[in-house]
This record gives C-alpha cells, structure tokens and sequence, in this order.
C-alpha cells in the first residue's frame, strides 16, 4: 500500500494529476488492517463477508475522505445502488460484534494453520504469519497488518483426488466458496472460484491441483482442529 501511495503521489507531481487510490479490504477487514493509515484514498469492503458475517446478506461499501466520498455518493444515488432497510438493519446489528467474531476467527484460523502445517499429509500452508523472517513480504506484513486473517489455503499432499477425499469427509466444515461468516468453509479453487484461470497462470504462481481454500469460522477450534483431523486421515 506504501509503495502505491510513493506511485500516486509521484505522478501527482510530474502530471499535476493525482490518480485515487483504492483497495479492497475485504479479506483482512477493518479488524485485520486499516489502508486508510497507509495512503489510501478509498477502502472497499463486501459487506457480505467479515463485517456482515453471517452469511444472511448482500452489500458493499467503501470509505474515505469526505471530498472522495461524495463523488461515489452522488453516482450511488444516480444507479441506485441502495441496501433495502432490511439488510441495512442486519448490517448495523454485524457491525456490534465484528470486533470480537473477527478476533475469534483470527485466533481460531492460527490454531488450524499450526495444526496444518504440522500434519504429514499437507504439503504447504499460505498463512502470513508464516512468512519467513528473510522474506521481504514479511516486513510488509508486519508493517501493515494487525492479524495474519482467518481465511489461508494449503496443498494436500498427491494432487487432486486427495484434496477431494478431504473436501468429501468433512463434517462440520462446510463446503462453500464464500468467506467471512461465522461458520468455517471450505472449497477447491481449481474447479470453483478460479477455474477460469489459465494452467500455465496457476503453474507460475504454485497454484496447484491439490490446493483447498479455508475460511475459519468461531466454531470451537478443538472441533476445527478434530475436524481437519479425521478428514487428513482420508487423504
């Protein structure tokens, strides 16, 4: 986010012109991170994910200046793209415990990736507190980040057909390709959310066949943890 802000602003001063800068904080929520610190000029949020957290609507949001926000107020109001009172109501009853369900699943998704990267079946877990201290990723995520998140993926060791013994035996994780809500999910971005992505794309990044992607929910995390266990076993 610095680095693009230092970007802005440089070609602030050599066009005269100073581009907005937004970024969506969904994943990370208002609780993970908070971009506005860093430079940013708009901040995005899908409100059906973290801050909404119970799975039961659909909105979006974005937050910044007055002199930035007016603008997209002004265009909200020409498209029409208002909330019912309805889900306006359920947003304002989220928004009394995004603090504690976000800490909650934080907490519980550091549990799981300890208990992951230590099993003999997962070849690799992307959580971020498990940046390596020589990665220069890690003084970022130090800088800017106040948790590492709840939602991380990670390789079943063998490909493909492990990945799903794993997916099919699960018993309290559900299998979904959303995020953010109270309950933990799961899914196969191969053949959901990034099946559109070229095999040499997913080849370059170390996105892999065998690659599940989990949201951790507020459930008990022995239950989690007893969970991934038992479905391991299947792999």
């Amino acid at each position: 986010l610095e680095a693009f802000a230092r970007v802005r602003d440089i070609i602030a001063e050599e066009t005269g012109h100073r581009p907005i800068l937004m970024t969506d904080n969904t994943m990370m929520g208002p609780i993970g991170q908070a971009p506005l610190e860093f430079g940013v000029d708009l901040v995005l949020y899908s409100l059906t994910k973290y801050i909404g957290g119970h799975s039961d609507l659909i909105a979006g949001s974005v937050l910044g200046s007055s002199e930035h926000v007016t603008a997209v107020r002004r265009m909200r109001t020409y498209l029409g793209s208002v909330p019912d009172p309805h889900t306006c109501w359920m947003l304002m009853r989220s928004l009394e415990t995004v603090s504690v369900r976000m800490e909650r699943a934080f907490s519980n998704a550091s549990i799981c990736a300890s208990f992951l990267r230590d099993h003999p079946k997962v070849e690799n877990v992307k959580f971020l507190d498990f940046l390596s201290p020589n990665d220069p990723q890690r003084a970022i995520y130090d800088r800017q980040c106040r948790a590492a998140g709840s939602t991380f993926s990670f390789d079943v060791k063998g490909g493909k057909e492990p990945a799903f013994r794993v997916l099919d035996n699960l018993q309290l994780i559900k299998l979904a390709v959303s995020l953010g809500g109270t309950e933990s999910l799961i899914c196969h971005p191969g053949s959901t959310t990034h099946s559109g992505v070229p095999p040499e794309t997913r080849e370059r990044i170390g996105f892999t066949d065998s690659l599940l992607r989990i949201s951790i929910g507020i459930e008990n995390s022995d239950d989690l943890v007893a969970d991934l266990d038992q479905a391991l076993t299947h792999a």
